[in-house]
């Protein structure tokens, strides 16, 4: 292991430096970005057919992500700058389809096995089995409710069972009418996680929809909502072809608390559209199923899902407490049992919505939670902490002995799965019912933030809410004490030296951040301009960092390989009950190393951390390259799941502020999924945030996380 001191300054201006001490990294990490020619398809015809599409893997990949465009509009509402209009046939058409005009794509007829056309009579009966229509198009969908999400995975079941794309893509744009926009958006996402006929690669959650991320004020616009059960068709904003919008999120017209409010201080970090969108991403990614080993399907199950549920939120949780020290809070308190029964302050008001409509409904101050609601909380933490202090989980009529075994947490992930419920069982459902008796603390009309991982970070209270959850992951952590030398040794590794170097400036351990006023999302038309009309550009402020890279020099007896781990913390621990260090340590990297015999020197740019999102496309953006063919298999196979890469650091301080980074190297264990891992796909990707499959061999490295 290693320590160092960094400096992180915040420039107020234009950039900022921090001060900070640096953690010891080992082993150089060769970059495998492996040169993929770009896609040689195009879909640039000016009469581009249904079946020229439907045919091609890029194509098929297009059509998805072209409904995520104009979702308030009818399915045949020009998308894709124009080029595709798409009509149900007459077999599936509602009534008011209009007359599809030439340059259309008249989708295919739905068939059976025995080829047989199934009527949309019978396709509202499929449907109607499903859900029995009781989530409406107005409903508010959420992911942390298990009948939403039960709905979903029925949806997208029924619809990777058709005997082909085809089938699947007509009944997935008629089901559009018929269930809410969001749910429609995250079967979109399922069925591109899950169909091996198409790419990995979805656009970014900010461009898809912008309500969920940007002030309403901004996006103003009308309803006419004149029947709650169908469509709900918006006038769009006659705005100029291509224009671009500058927004100040910190501007009066759009902040969500005074500045009298302490908690206002970290506008940015709570109401960071990426931020947002990454939790939102992670969850999606994250909430899927095991398929059979025979399925068609890939599996979207994550290996050690339930460890990375506590992993990604704990990181949360740091990234938090670190922003707080930078602006001169306190360390995030618990929002636990005893304080269900206590008046909640602040309120909150995202003001997301378009106008006069808000999406979320608004949280006043003083707010308390139904006591009935906390004693449902309670109950399922009592089960949980007495089946923890017993030393066994019961998960799918099995039993889990919870341990700590060879380097290996035997049962973090099943712990993670009871207590965000990925999994049925007898311990209720702490976190997902948390977060949705939390949006209900108005005790009115519509739901709060917490009711949707697409905004949830946005109150603060949901910081509080996650530090109780961490507690309790944290309590069962200590059952098994500190980590020892064996542990954290590294047999052969006789000395290991890390510094950092800003791209900003010469002297090393010097990081530097500031406030980038150019931050930018391009967004299709998306009831923002006509459409089939040039993008709209919106500028938002955003923290961000000078690159920098880290210098890493490890001695080794003898030719080996293993994994690094850089750590950022504050030098200074605050003196509170509710400071732990492993709530105050930010993994800034993890990545694999082979070692020669002898000394060592690795460098790794901070930009190529495995807990980093590459380039989000916008949705723009995506349609775009797809239809020029523009697209590397590198960029067309990627999810595009990972933490912001502008968030990297933390603000720091104008003067600087002082930091540890400390950086550990550990051997491979003996069964390591890493010992035959593909490291050309890991290293330029995000397994550290995102997970990896299990049907791609899932996670590379076994020990415990954070």
């Amino acid at each position: 292991m290693s320590f160092i001191d960094v400096i992180l300054i915040f420039l107020a201006l234009l950039a900022s430096e921090a001060h900070g001490k640096v953690i010891r990294s080992h082993d150089h990490q060769h970059q495998f970005r492996s040169e993929f020619s770009l896609s040689s398809e195009s879909f640039e015809s000016s009469n581009l057919s249904y079946p020229h599409l439907s045919s091609s893997k890029y194509g098929r990949h297009l059509l998805l992500v072209s409904l995520l465009e104009e979702l308030h509009q009818p399915f045949w509402f020009p998308r894709s700058d124009g080029a595709l209009k798409l009509f149900l046939p007459p077999s599936l058409a509602p009534a008011d389809q209009p007359p599809p005009p030439p340059s259309s794509q008249v989708l295919s007829e739905v068939e059976t096995a025995d080829g047989k056309i199934v009527s949309r009579d019978k396709v509202v009966s499929m449907m109607n089995v499903i859900d029995d229509f009781k989530i409406l198009p107005g409903e508010k969908f959420s992911r942390f409710k298990h009948y939403h999400m039960e709905v979903v995975k029925r949806f997208v079941n029924m619809l990777t069972s058709q005997v082909s794309f085809d089938s699947l893509f007509s009944i997935l744009v008629m089901l559009k009418e018929f269930i809410p926009i969001d749910m429609f958006v995250d079967a979109v996402y399922s069925l591109i996680q899950r169909r091996k006929d198409v790419g990995f690669i979805v656009p970014s959650a900010v461009s898809v929809q912008p309500e969920d991320y940007f002030p309403g004020e901004l996006l103003e616009s009308s309803f006419d909502n004149a029947n709650s059960s169908h469509r709900v068709r918006r006038q769009t904003i006659p705005w100029a072809k291509g224009r671009q919008v500058d927004v100040n999120l910190n501007d009066r017209r759009f902040k969500t608390m005074p500045d009298s409010e302490p908690e206002s201080k970290l506008w940015y970090f709570r109401e960071n559209p990426n931020v947002n969108a990454n939790h939102y991403h992670w969850h999606q990614v994250l909430s899927n199923d095991e398929v059979s080993q025979y399925d068609n399907s890939h599996s979207s199950k994550l290996d050690r899902r339930g460890e990375m549920f506590y992993f990604m939120h704990r990181q949360l949780l740091c990234r938090e407490n670190l922003e707080r020290l930078s602006v001169g809070l306190k360390i995030v308190e618990p929002y636990g049992p005893d304080q269900w029964y206590e008046k909640v302050y602040p309120g909150y008001d995202s003001k997301l919505g378009f106008g006069s409509v808000k999406k979320y409904a608004a949280r006043p101050d003083g707010a308390e939670m139904f006591h009935s609601d906390a004693r449902k909380l309670k109950v399922y933490e009592d089960l949980i902490r007495a089946d923890v202090k017993w030393g066994y989980l019961v998960v799918k009529e099995g039993y889990v002995k919870l341990e700590y075994v060879g380097g290996v947490d035997r049962g973090i992930s099943a712990l993670g799965d009871v207590i965000e419920s990925y999994v049925r069982s007898k311990y209720g459902d702490l976190h997902n019912s948390g977060h949705s008796i939390i949006s209900d603390l108005h005790k009115g009309k519509g739901d709060g933030v917490m009711g949707t991982p697409n905004v949830a970070v946005r109150d603060p209270i949901f910081g509080r809410f996650h530090k109780y959850i961490d507690d309790l992951f944290l309590e069962y952590k200590n059952l098994f004490g500190p980590y020892t030398d064996q542990d954290l040794g590294f047999p052969g590794v006789q000395s290991f030296s890390v510094t950092v170097k800003s791209d900003r400036a010469s002297q090393p351990n010097y990081l530097y951040t500031h406030m980038n006023r150019d931050a930018s999302v391009q967004l299709s038309s998306l009831d923002l301009g006509m459409a089939g009309s040039s993008s709209v550009l919106i500028h938002y402020t955003s923290l961000d960092h000078a690159p920098f890279t880290y210098n890493i020099k490890v001695h080794s007896t003898w030719s080996s390989r293993g994994i690094i781990r850089i750590f950022l913390m504050p030098s200074k621990i605050p003196s509170s009950s509710h400071a732990d260090i492993t709530q105050l340590a930010v993994e800034l990297d993890r990545f694999h190393v082979k070692l020669a015999q002898g000394q060592n020197t690795i460098t790794r740019k901070s930009q190529d951390s495995s807990f980093l999102a590459k380039k989000r496309s916008s949705l723009y953006e995506l349609q775009k390259m797809l239809r020029r063919g523009v697209i590397t298999q590198d960029q067309f196979n990627w999810g595009g799941c990972g933490w912001p890469t502008e968030m990297l650091l933390p603000r720091g301080q104008e003067g600087g502020m002082e930091f540890d980074l400390f950086a550990v190297v550990s051997p491979l264990l003996k069964d390591d999924n890493a010992h035959q891992a593909d490291w050309n796909t890991h290293n330029t990707g995000t397994w550290s945030w995102c997970g990896v499959r299990t049907d791609q061999g899932g996670m590379p490295d076994s020990r415990p996380m954070g």
